[in-house]
């Protein structure tokens, strides 16, 4: 027996051996994956990435789901030969390091600096030490960046940088003055040797251009860009109708106020050169050309119309006696009121203050629809201007961060206007660049968006966080000043909107904050409340509207249908400057409140509250005192012309219709009495018709005896006479037929609407033979408002009725 004893003592200490051996072991140490792979998860089951074969049949270690990555630093953008030179120094924004799964940086460029369409992808930095590359460009370009990380997750976009183009070739005063009057050889330019508009005045030289070097009918309209005919380039007298092609120089090919007389040969201007057509005012300086330079029989003067140009008040007094007056009208010189009659002054005219006479100018004398308010310059405090509004039809007009896109969009169901701002994807930091409201602190403003989401996120619920309010700017309207003071393009005001869930398909909501004052620690979040306004920073001296949707990296869709930023004159309070919520717990004195401004309503006026009829006959009243002592007083007007007052006190209540019968109070019992000992309604406090402390009684005589309904509260007991109901009772019964011997079978009861939050049943069969051999046992199961199951199990199949009752609680 010791020696059984001392083997097994062994052998047991060899097997903790052996698993203690074990336990230290590597547990992959002799381990392979067939045909598989390792998939490795964070802590809220995400999977996070994969060790071995992967869908496409390669071996690798793939990661998915990761964190979005940093922003990168700003790049640099020099010009070069056919080109720009990008630079990055491999930073990112904020100091953040490289991430551990960083791929490559992304180098997109496009011909605007808002980058629509998110621009053009040229190629990538694939180190995070940076470097750098040349992007082939014709004109001026914009760079920015964005991170890819192993997961393909992209990062918000880095600063823009730019604009930057290609560097010339050969520089430009190289080229200026290239081609000059020594370089022609006489008559060696002609017609056939000039594309047409090529000719500009850049591309001649002062004083070039003489008669010896032109060919005879050369000099032809088409061969010249718009305006570009200037006096400084033409020699003195060179120009004669021999070098002119007839019909071919007209008035757009001149620059305005050059083409001067000293430069045409007397007799030059004829009919045949089709030039008298073309040549207006606008195209001759004041005194330059002399009756030798015109062809008095192809000059026509129409005393209808003066069209051109009357330069100023030394060269005439007044714009003639014309009825029109069309072309420019200069300083100094006076338009009579008789010359400005209805819709004559076209929108092309340009009209210099000067030039009209106080008090002349009327609304007759101004186009119907010629002046919008976004012409006039006021401020938003001032009587013109006292909002911005943005009903989503000026989408091209915001700037935004972010990959999302945002699109004027026509829709028919928009509360403002026929179209909304729709917003796909991630936005970050929409603004617009355009609108710079100067703030003044001591001005109350109501900022509000109204926005809906139509797309949810493709994790529905996430990533759809909306943000609205105003972004601070410094004094030179460029420079970001946010809730810190920082210079940055985020966290500035969101005084309507901050981190705000939106739904899909939940319709447009109003979102409405409120801003005054400055402060050096201005305390950020939503402020709905008018008396308890957010401040902006103490340095920002402009705003502007911004906006975050899709808030962060969501891919949903949302509408922006209007955001408007407005003056609030607070002296004034309308029902459009409170929020709904935002009067609570207030004292409101001096006013009248009441349910509707005509027809049946209520009302609290003074010392009075009274209820009228659609007519506005008062039908009762309850006034703090009727004037004779009574501390208040209740009155009825039964609408036959009589009013039954009385104090509000015990033993002093009576009402009624004209004698009939009357509702009274005597010692604490209220009651209808309909005579002969006959109570219609009795309601009992004391006991001077009865002993009980309480007591409803609808129809009964005098005493405590059973009528059609009675309700008795005492001290020890409740008794109803007649049938009692509850919402939060319901009863009934259900006949189960079981489908075999000792069998639990079911019966399912539905369409219940029982009151509660919390439901519980009570079964009992109705059986002589409770037990062994008859009905064993009963139960409920899937209790709720609208039903439950009941259950039957018995020894044998009869069929049995089972009554049931539910409360909720």
């Amino acid at each position: 027996m010791a020696d059984t004893l001392a083997v097994l003592a062994g052998r047991i200490a060899t097997l903790e051996r052996l698993v203690r051996d074990l336990s230290r072991t590597s547990r992959l140490a002799n381990s392979s994956i067939e045909n598989g792979a390792i998939a490795v998860y964070d802590d809220f089951g995400t999977i996070r990435g994969s060790i071995g074969l992967q869908q496409d049949g390669t071996l690798a270690v793939a990661a998915v789901n990761g964190p979005p990555p940093p922003v990168p630093g700003a790049p640099t953008i020099t010009s070069v030969l056919g080109g720009v030179a990008v630079v990055w120094d491999g930073s990112f924004s904020d100091g953040a390091q490289a991430p551990a799964d960083f791929a490559y940086v992304e180098v997109h460029f496009s011909t605007a600096p808002d980058f629509p369409n998110d621009g053009s992808l040229f190629s990538a930095f694939y180190s995070t030490q940076g470097g750098t590359m040349t992007v082939p460009a014709g004109s001026p370009v914009w760079v920015r960046l964005v991170c890819v990380s192993t997961s393909g997750v992209v990062s918000d976009p880095s600063p823009v940088a730019g604009p930057a183009g290609p560097a010339p070739v050969v520089a430009q005063a190289v080229l200026d003055g290239i081609i000059n009057e020594l370089a022609l050889a006489d008559d060696a330019v002609t017609q056939a040797k000039i594309a047409a508009g090529a000719v500009g005045k850049t591309e001649i030289a002062d004083d070039s251009i003489t008669t010896p070097k032109l060919v005879a009918g050369s000099i032809n309209g088409d061969r010249m860009a718009v305006g570009t005919m200037n006096a400084n380039v033409l020699v003195a007298a060179s120009i004669t109708a021999a070098q002119v092609k007839a019909l071919s120089l007209t008035g757009d090919r001149m620059a305005v106020n050059t083409l001067t007389a000293d430069k045409f040969v007397a007799g030059t201007i004829t009919a045949a050169s089709g030039v008298i057509s073309s040549i207006d005012a606008s195209k001759i300086t004041v005194g330059k050309l002399s009756a030798s330079q015109i062809d008095a029989t192809n000059l026509v003067i129409s005393a209808a119309n003066v069209n051109g140009t009357v330069a100023s008040a030394s060269t005439a007094t007044t714009a003639g006696s014309a009825t029109t007056v069309t072309g420019s009208i200069g300083a100094g010189v006076t338009v009579p009121p008789t010359q400005i009659g209805t819709g004559q002054i076209p929108q092309t005219t340009t009209i210099n203050g000067g030039s009209i006479l106080t008090g002349t100018l009327d609304a007759a004398g101004i186009k119907a629809g010629t002046i919008n308010v976004d012409r006039l310059s006021v401020g938003l405090a001032g009587q013109v201007g006292q909002k911005f509004y943005d009903f989503g039809d000026s989408a091209s007009k915001w700037s935004k961060t972010g990959v999302g896109s945002m699109t004027t969009f026509a829709v028919t169901d928009a509360m403002s206007g026929g179209s909304v701002m729709r917003c796909v994807g991630s936005i970050a930091s929409g603004y617009r660049p355009d609108v710079k409201i100067p703030f003044d602190p001591g001005v109350t403003y109501r900022v509000s968006a109204r926005v809906r989401q139509t797309v949810a996120n493709s994790t529905p619920g996430t990533n759809q966080k909306f943000y609205a309010g105003v972004a601070g700017l410094a004094a030179d309207g460029v420079t970001w000043v946010n809730l810190t003071g920082a210079n940055s393009a985020s966290s500035h005001f969101y005084v309507a909107a901050n981190a705000q869930d939106l739904t899909a398909d939940a319709g447009f909501v109003t979102y409405t904050g409120y801003i005054k004052g400055a402060s050096a620690a201005p305390v950020g979040g939503v402020k709905p409340n008018a008396n308890a306004p957010g401040q902006l920073h103490a340095n920002v001296r402009y705003i502007t509207p911004i906006v975050f949707v899709n808030y962060t990296g969501g891919s949903g869709t949302a509408e922006i249908d209007m955001f408007a930023i407005e003056v609030v004159e607070m002296g004034a309070l309308t029902a459009s400057n409170v929020v709904a919520g935002a009067i609570d717990g207030q004292v409101i004195t001096g006013a009248t409140v009441q349910t509707a401004k005509t027809g049946p309503r209520l009302a609290l006026e003074g010392n009075r509250f009274f209820a009228t009829d659609s007519t506005g006959k008062v039908l009762a009243e309850i006034v703090p005192n009727d004037g004779n002592g009574r501390s208040a007083y209740f009155t009825y007007d039964t609408r036959l012309g009589v009013n039954y007052y009385g104090a509000l006190t015990a033993g002093d209540v009576r009402f009624g219709i004209s004698g009939q019968t009357s509702l009274q109070e005597e010692a604490g019992v209220l009651y209808s009495f309909l005579g002969g000992g006959l109570y219609e309604l009795l309601l009992k406090s004391g006991s001077t018709l009865g002993n009980s402390p309480a007591e409803i009684n609808l129809y009964s005589e005098t005493g405590p005896i059973a009528g059609d309904a009675e309700i008795v509260l005492n001290a020890d007991k409740i008794t109803a006479l007649g049938r009692l109901t509850a919402g939060n009772m319901a009863f009934g019964s259900v006949t189960i037929t079981p489908s075999a011997a000792n069998t639990p079978t079911s019966a399912t009861v539905s369409g219940l609407h029982v009151a509660g939050t919390t439901f519980r049943a009570f079964v009992t069969a109705n059986t002589t033979v409770p037990g062994t051999g008859g009905v064993t046992g009963v139960g409920a199961s899937s209790v709720s408002a609208t039903g439950l199951t009941v259950w039957l199990n018995r020894a044998g199949t009869t069929a049995t009725t089972v009554y049931w009752m539910m409360v909720g609680i």
